[in-house]
């Protein structure tokens, strides 16, 4: 009896014509497969141990059938291969950046969250050791404390005598009752020096009024806080305290305006948004008090300096809020790692499956069935035409069915 491991390649026969041909990394045999089963069983008398070896080379795709189209199978092959290519470069590339965010990105913020823990322990040691050294400046210090006091006194009788100017003086007694040099002055002038220092009952309302500038003047630094609104409600103080110095202002330049016209010299042009006087009143109100918030902060910044410890407790605070930040990206990263673990899962799943389509499409168990069901047929036609063969009929029949019985459950499976 042959030997059942030998290649099919060394038991053909003159009974049929063989062609090799290339598929999928093994040579398969092209025969008439019914005319092949009957000589196999001649040459081995119908042996059903040889029929099985000869099931078993048709079912691993070493023979086909005579029509096989080998050319599609190889398109099928090559079109699933370059699907598998481009999935592994996928999924290479997706393991890539998931070893990037984990082994530099991530490990780099770890880092970053280590030195400033490190470096608020530093300063703790130091502010127990008392070797933090003290920024302030005294000479700074006062010279703005100075400059806030002078700047004070000015915006204090500066909006006192905005205020008597727009709402005190009567414009009809002072061309009656002033001289010509001081109506000179009032219709060149945005100020009324001389109203605010003149003994009266109205002079109280000026100069509280002035003071309410400076409530108003104080509310973008009220707001100045760490809010997540804070530039918002700063932005909206601002507008609101050049709102109001834009009335006083148009108040004023009106005025003068007014004055003119009691005078007969008024501008018959005259428009508030194109006068000089307006944008004065804003340029040494408005811009003034300003300038009077920044230095009053710089003021403030600056005696702070004193306190080295609360320095050294605000920075602390600050580190501590960057390591929240830090942490919180690290939580990002590890999620992006997870989505990614989840798009290589979902690829290494879809190339086992175009793997396996690539095995199917080799060899289909609908191909393979035909091709033992005509294998079988040439058998069995041997048997039926020869004596004293009934048990190997039966033992290769059951043979045949069990063979027939998986690739029907696989060709079941697939569709």
């Amino acid at each position: 009896m042959e030997n059942l491991e030998q290649q099919p390649e060394n038991l053909t026969t003159d009974v049929v014509n063989e062609q090799k041909e290339f598929v999928i990394n093994k040579t398969a045999t092209v025969k008439p497969l019914k005319g092949w089963g009957y000589g196999e069983a001649g040459l081995n008398q119908g042996d059903p141990m040889a029929f099985e070896c000869r099931l078993r080379w048709i079912n691993k795709g070493h023979i086909v059938d005579v029509g096989h189209d080998i050319d599609e199978e190889l398109r099928l092959k090559k079109q699933i291969e370059s699907e598998v290519t481009l999935k592994e470069t996928e999924k290479n590339a997706k393991e890539k950046d998931q070893l990037h965010i984990k082994e530099v990105i991530i490990a780099d913020k770890e880092n970053q969250v280590k030195q400033q823990k490190d470096n608020i322990e530093l300063k703790k040691i130091l502010m127990a050791e008392g070797k933090i050294r003290s920024l302030y400046n005294p000479a700074r210090f006062w010279l703005y404390v100075g400059l806030g006091i002078l700047i004070s006194v000015y915006l204090i009788f500066f909006y006192a005598s905005a205020m008597n100017a727009s709402f005190f003086r009567n414009m009809q007694q002072m061309v009656n009752n002033s001289s010509g040099d001081d109506v000179s002055l009032m219709l060149n002038s945005i100020f009324d020096a001389k109203g605010i220092f003149q003994p009266s009952a109205h002079l109280l309302f000026v100069y509280l009024g002035a003071f309410l500038f400076f409530g108003f003047g104080t509310l973008p630094h009220i707001f100045h806080d760490s809010s997540k609104w804070q530039w918002l409600k700063i932005t909206l103080a601002t507008l609101v305290c050049l709102s109001i110095d834009g009335l006083i202002a148009y108040k004023i330049d009106s005025g003068i305006h007014e004055l003119k016209g009691m005078m007969g010299i008024a501008d018959a042009s005259w428009v508030w948004y194109k006068s000089v006087n307006f944008y004065l009143v804003l340029a040494f109100g408005f811009a003034t008090y300003l300038l009077w918030g920044f230095i009053y902060e710089a003021a403030i910044k600056e005696h702070e300096k004193k306190n080295v410890n609360a320095k050294a407790e605000i920075e602390i605070k600050g580190i501590k809020k960057r390591i929240r930040e830090i942490e919180n990206e690290i939580i990002r990263h590890k999620l992006e790692i997870s989505e990614l673990q989840k798009l290589i899962d979902g690829l290494k799943l879809t190339i086992e499956n175009l793997k396996k389509e690539l095995e199917r499409a080799v060899t289909k168990p609908e191909t393979l069935l035909r091709n033992i069901e005509n294998f079988y047929a040439g058998w069995l036609q041997y048997l039926n035409g020869t004596n004293d063969n009934e048990a190997k009929k039966i033992a290769c029949e059951s043979i045949y069915r069990n063979f027939h019985q998986v690739l029907s459950a696989e060709t079941a499976n697939l569709n």
